[in-house]
């Protein structure tokens, strides 16, 4: 970076010449002013790195310049040249914030040298100066206002050299409004005049020792949170200590606990059979409900296929269904047999529902089943005997068609009998044409409530297997 310097002389040669010389090095820009007037004028217009004056001028000299600027506020590097003999002059001029001082006697080109040399000094000083204070200024900044409380200590020693205390050196505004301390309440003062002890002093003092950060966390009574605690080398002999509050976050996580152990027993002492099962379709959980119903051990399932439960003659169509739950779908009241240890098939009504971790993906699925094994039994039970009802209703219409055919046979016979026989044959051919009469409405009224049974219970055929149910569709699955 270039630097940019103001020469101030009276006299135009030497203006000339620092000007031709300095630019000459190719690191300076250079303005001049023959007059310290002149040059307090240009610095109300432009700003420069570095002033190099004469001492000796006419109304304002070189050292009178310094001051006005120094007493203006203005703190820009100032190198005076002058003549030897005036020592005094330039001990109250470094009084007065004189950042160097050459001399005019010798070798121009020395000197001219020399200065180029000094201006680097100076600048590149005050630059760093600037930097430093820059980057303080950002470390306070950043300090002050960080969102964890931070507290500096430097650790105290007895004469033995052993650890037996820490003294604060700043705190922030965070670990005021934590700890209810202000900065100037507790700088400059031991940790244990303020709390009654020390905490964590082998701890402190490994860190310290070691240069070794350690990070733990810790229940404080005052003021009743819980903290994330780092602990840091800083400087020499201290340490930082910083304080997160993460109360919110352990409260939270105990909460989740509580909920997941309350979720567990809820899941391990409910009276329904459960079962989980992650995206690859392998068994991960099983309640005692479940362990009743199959007769398998939570050991026995736990890691292997749900295939293993599922009907050898049908595993694949079944496990088909079940897949589609890895796709975010789930089972609603859907029919899928198990198969028990001792080999049985039990008849299970599913619901339901999906696991998702935080980014929504699928982790697992949890399935509710009912065991209506004996519903389906009931079921089956009930409509073979409505078919069988039916059957013989169906015959017994035919029989009273049949029974009608012999009975007007016998009336025609009758007419040949003699006038005492026909009146009794007649009378017994009409009684029994009225018990097939009362047959016939018999069989209107049984056929009415078999239709209220259709109508109103839902019991119909189940298609191929010639049997009555309430649903034939025992593989719906909901989306």
């Amino acid at each position: 970076m270039m630097i940019s310097v103001l020469c101030v002389d009276d006299e135009p040669n030497m203006l000339y010449l620092s000007k031709t010389f300095l630019e000459k090095t190719g690191e300076f820009v250079v303005d001049t002013a023959s007059s310290a007037q002149e040059a307090l004028t240009r610095l109300q217009q432009t700003e420069y790195d570095i002033i190099v004056s004469d001492y000796i001028m006419p109304v304002l000299s070189g050292l009178d310049f310094l001051r006005i600027l120094r007493k203006q506020g203005n703190h820009i590097p100032f190198i005076l040249v002058s003549c030897r003999g005036q020592e005094m002059e330039i001990v109250e001029a470094i009084n007065d914030g004189l950042s160097g001082y050459l001399t005019k006697e010798g070798d121009p080109a020395y000197n001219f040298a020399m200065l180029s040399h000094r201006i680097n000094q100076v600048v590149s000083l005050k630059r760093s100066e600037e930097g430093w204070k820059e980057s303080e200024e950002r470390f306070r900044f950043l300090f002050t206002h960080m969102a964890e409380g931070v507290a500096l200590f430097t650790l105290i020693r007895d004469e033995n050299g052993n650890p037996v205390d820490f003294r604060f050196e700043d705190v922030n505004l965070r670990y005021e409004e934590i700890f209810n301390y202000t900065a100037d309440m507790v700088r400059g003062r031991c940790i244990s005049d303020i709390i009654g002890y020390v905490p964590c002093l082998l701890a402190c003092s490994s860190v310290v020792e070691s240069k070794t950060p350690i990070f733990f966390e810790k229940f404080l009574k005052r003021p009743s949170k819980y903290f994330s605690i780092s602990v840091s080398p800083w400087l020499e002999t201290g340490f930082a200590m910083i304080f997160s509050d993460i109360t919110r976050r352990v409260k939270a996580e105990e909460q989740l606990r509580e909920t997941s152990e309350y979720l567990q027993k809820l899941i391990t002492h409910a009276g329904t059979p459960i079962i989980v099962w992650d995206k690859e379709g392998n068994i991960t959980q099983v309640n005692r409900a479940f362990e009743d119903l199959t007769g398998y051990a939570q050991d026995d399932l736990i890691g292997r296929t749900i295939r293993c439960i599922l009907p050898e003659d049908d595993t694949e169509r079944l496990f088909s269904i079940i897949h589609l739950t890895s796709l975010g779908m789930h089972l609603e009241s859907t029919e899928i047999p198990v198969r028990i240890k001792t080999g049985d098939i039990r008849i299970l009504k599913w619901n339901s529902a999906n696991i998702k971790d935080n980014q929504g993906s699928l982790r697992a699925t949890i399935a509710l089943g009912v065991d209506i094994t004996r519903e389906k039994e009931l079921e089956e039970e009930n409509a073979t005997a409505v078919f069988q009802l039916k059957r013989n209703l169906a015959e017994l219409a035919i029989l009273n068609d049949g029974i009608r055919n012999p009975l007007a046979v016998i009336l025609a016979c009758a007419e040949f009998q003699d006038e005492t026989s026909y009146p009794r044959i007649t009378h017994q051919v009409w009684e029994i044409d009225k018990m097939i009469d009362q047959l016939d409405s018999r069989w209107i009224e049984s056929e009415k409530i078999l239709k209220f049974l259709e109508k109103h219970y839902r019991i119909g055929y189940t298609g191929k297997s010639g049997k009555y149910s309430e649903s034939s569709d025992i593989d719906q699955v909901s989306g």
